[in-house]
């Protein structure tokens, strides 16, 4: 549900239910495919580098600024990265300063901007190969998956997996000028 104040703010409840309780998500939030000028990003959240929920403890809460570009980890085979945990706020601006703020109202959020979507990133084999940015996708997000050592280890550990249960959450857009 969207309520729109009279001083601009947008406020967003999401409710979301599912039919599979058992199901393991990669994330449950939402996703705003925005247009390639906004490319500044800055957030009161863990940073400066990425984080998750499982890989957290050892990145301080801090006020960080980057270009959306340089929030690419730089990961030899594309793939989803640049998540921020417990953040307060986050901006997404233009050069010029226009853009969009987001801010958590219920509880501390996750959140990522970077040039490319998932669906954009997977097929790509090398970072050499991905394509011109045609946006800024920013992922606002209640709950991201931990990353375990799936790579060469164990998956995450259970209190760090998100599954498909019912859940609310809420948070605050505003047009930056």
């Amino acid at each position: 549900m969207y309520t729109i104040n009279s001083d601009g703010n947008i406020v967003v409840n999401n409710e979301v239910d599912f039919s599979d309780p058992k199901l393991v998500l990669a994330r449950i939030g939402v996703r705003m495919f925005l247009n390639k000028d906004l490319n500044q990003f800055d957030y009161l959240g863990r940073g400066p580098m990425e984080n998750y929920a499982d890989r957290k403890s050892g990145f301080d809460v801090g006020h960080f600024r980057s270009r959306v570009v340089d929030q690419m980890t730089g990961y030899e085979k594309p793939m989803e990265q640049g998540n921020h945990e417990d953040v307060r706020w986050a901006n997404i601006t233009s050069a010029d300063g226009l853009g969009l703020n987001v801010k958590q109202l219920d509880a501390v959020m996750q959140v990522a901007a970077l040039p490319y979507s998932d669906e954009e990133m997977e097929p790509v084999e090398y970072k050499i190969d991905l394509p011109k940015s045609k946006g800024t996708v920013l992922c606002i997000s209640h709950k991201t998956l931990g990353v375990g050592s799936n790579g060469c280890g164990p998956r995450p550990l259970e209190p760090y997996k998100v599954y498909a249960n019912t859940t609310s959450f809420s948070y605050q857009l505003k047009l930056s000028e």
